[in-house]
């Protein structure tokens, strides 16, 4: 009989850990905004608009009341002619009521009423006075007159730009590229007439700065910022960065003497400044963040400005705009490395600057560098709501930051079961439980690292991965601890079986360890995959088969050898009688046919209960002896 078992652990097949993916960003634009490079950006998106159409809206009326007594211009001569043309405007013939005002304003030019009367019949006529209309009410904007009047003007100055802007705008992209000067001094001449537009006065300004005229630039943007009434937050946004162009090399030796460590050098070379820019707010403040550097020179690194955002980007701006704009063309031309190494040398220097964080923070992610620092920065850089992607950066950071606590746990687990794939003996088992548990411990802080959906998803997956293996592994040893078992009952019969009691031993124990194993396995959870004990159950039953074929073998033998025992014939006589010993007492006959009826019956029922299992050897051996028992029992 053989007693060895082979392949005995198989772990059931679960659906694999994936590790988490970590995030991708990609620049939509990494150059500052307002930088002068946006004017051309701006004519672009212009032009690839549809044809810029006046905004059309429900067309003004006249008011009820006689607009004569919202006038400061009081004239009693003409009084008549201009009564007729009140009285045609209110009926809709504003042709003829036209006419009638031209004829009155020849001789009254300043008549705030009748000015008013003919730009709002030349914006009804809606003909190609529509300019005229918008020059004649716009010295009305800033002279005295009555409330009711000014509220008339400025409504219809509104609708008149309405319809006046987009097309100046459209006929200015159309021509800026082909005729930059000449676009440039229309749109000017119609920013005259309409200032309240902050996007026509960004343009201008723009477009005078990538000429090269950056203090007349400044002046349109400036004058841009305070009259418009749309638009006004990106007119002044570009006052702040055509201020900082024109002051960055004004500064540009206190700010090397900063960089170098020495902030009283930089004060000292600030007020050596040019008296016409020195006398500037950001100047000031850029002397105010040095003198704090001056007082507290013993800090690891300098302090904070203490100013409101707006006036601490400009301060930064001044000191590490051109460190940021040197970062970000290495950056976009792919050297992420290099522009690290410039960011990381100025960063310190401004820490609270959120651009130079958010190119910071970028480059961190694309290096897979420190993405504890990199969280850090890209939280500063979305403080500023002009940077657009700087939450989508922090996302991508936060994915990267739990991917790199979750996938190490992952990749280990995957690693502890790759070390049981080629079959599983009891050392291996145990330290592959031993990981595992480990493994399952650590838990609690890679779940605390998920911050995604997608990463809570694979710690829930791997968290259930681990304890379906742990229960295999425990499955695995039960079945090992029973395979030894298995081993330790056969190893006697490794030589063969010599006798029936030994049979009967093995028997015994091979009963008993079915058993066991049929408790186990109605133990055993249910569950995917193979029964792990069925292949030792099923080797359990065929060894039990073998012995029982081997017990009766060993039994046909025995009656055999019993048989031959009392068929031998008697030991010859001694001849000699001076030996002295007595010649063996033939056998009794009565007690020879006893023995021998009792040879017979054990015969008879071994071919009766195990005829069919027995081998043809053995039977035909039984069915020999059961014949010559026969005859000689007569």
């Amino acid at each position: 009989m053989t007693g060895a078992a082979d392949d005995r652990h198989s772990f059931r097949e679960i659906s694999p850990v994936r590790p988490l993916g970590t995030p991708s960003f990609t620049f939509s634009a990494i150059t500052r905004q307002a930088d002068l490079a946006e004017h051309d950006q701006r004519l672009d998106e212009i032009a690839r608009r549809p044809d810029s159409k006046p905004v059309t809206s429900r067309p003004l009326e006249l008011p009820p009341a006689p607009l004569m007594e919202m006038s400061l211009v009081l004239d009693d001569d003409g009084e008549d002619l201009l009564e007729d043309a009140r009285a045609n405007a209110h009926d809709g013939r504003y042709d003829i009521a036209l006419e009638l005002l031209t004829e009155y304003l020849r001789d009254r030019p300043e008549h705030q009423e009748a000015r008013y009367l003919s730009a709002f019949c030349m914006y009804r006529l809606d003909g190609q006075d529509q300019v005229t209309a918008l020059r004649m009410l716009r010295p009305l904007r800033d002279e005295p007159m009555a409330d009711g009047l000014r509220g008339q003007v400025r409504e219809l100055r509104r609708a008149l730009r309405g319809r006046l802007t987009p097309v100046e705008i459209s006929a200015y992209a159309r021509t800026a590229r082909s005729d930059p000067r000449g676009a440039l001094e229309r749109a000017k001449a119609f920013l005259e007439l309409a200032p309240e537009e902050g996007s026509l006065s960004y343009l201008v300004a723009l477009g005078q700065a990538k000429d090269g005229a950056l203090e007349q630039a400044l002046d349109t943007a400036t004058r841009g910022a305070e009259e418009a009434d749309v638009d006004k937050e990106q007119v002044e946004s570009l006052v702040r960065t055509l201020l900082l162009s024109l002051l960055r090399p004004a500064v540009a030796p206190a700010v090397k003497a900063f960089k170098a460590g020495d902030a009283r050098l930089a004060r000292a070379e600030l007020s050596r400044m040019d008296p016409g820019r020195r006398r500037n707010s950001v100047v000031d403040d850029l002397d105010a963040y040095l003198a704090l550097c001056v007082a507290g020179p013993n800090r690891a690194a300098p302090p904070t400005p203490g100013l409101p955002p707006d006036r601490a980007d400009a301060v930064y701006s001044l000191i590490a705009e051109a460190d940021g704009q040197t970062a970000a063309t290495l950056m976009q031309s792919g050297h992420f490395e290099a522009a690290e190494h410039v960011l990381a040398r100025v960063l310190p220097l401004v820490s609270g600057f959120s651009w130079l964080n958010f190119l910071y923070a970028a480059c961190l992610l694309r290096l897979g560098r420190d993405p504890e620092r990199a969280a850090a920065c890209a939280e500063i850089a979305r403080r500023d709501a002009t940077l657009t992607q700087a939450g989508e950066l922090l996302e991508a950071i936060s994915g990267w930051q739990e991917a790199t606590v979750i996938n190490p746990a992952v990749a280990e687990f995957v690693a502890a079961m790759k070390s049981a794939a080629d079959g599983a003996s009891p050392d291996r088992l145990a330290t592959l439980r031993t990981r595992l548990t480990t493994l399952q411990r650590g838990l609690p802080t890679v779940r605390a690292a998920a911050r995604t959906g997608q990463g809570r998803q694979v710690v829930r997956e791997l968290e259930e991965a681990i304890v379906q293996r742990l229960a295999d592994v425990a499955d695995a040893m039960a079945v090992g601890a029973l395979y030894d078992r298995y081993d330790a009952v056969m190893a006697p019969a490794a030589g063969g079986i010599a006798s029936t009691a030994a049979a009967d031993r093995l028997a015994r124990s091979l009963e008993e360890l079915a058993a066991v194993i049929k408790g186990e396995r109605h133990r055993a959870r249910q569950g995917a995959g193979r029964d792990p004990l069925e292949d030792l159950a099923k080797l359990v039953s065929a060894r039990r088969a073998e012995l029982d074929r081997v017990r009766t073998g060993l039994k046909v033998s025995d009656v055999v050898r019993r048989f031959n025992d009392l068929a031998k014939p008697p030991p010859a006589p001694f001849s000699s009688a001076s030996a002295g010993l007595l010649q063996p007492p033939a056998p009794d006959p009565y007690t020879m046919r006893t023995e021998l009826s009792r040879i017979l019956g054990e015969a008879r029922k071994l071919r009766r209960d195990h005829g069919r299992t027995l081998d043809p050897e053995h039977l035909k051996l039984l069915d020999q002896l059961i014949g010559a028992i026969s005859k000689v029992l007569g």
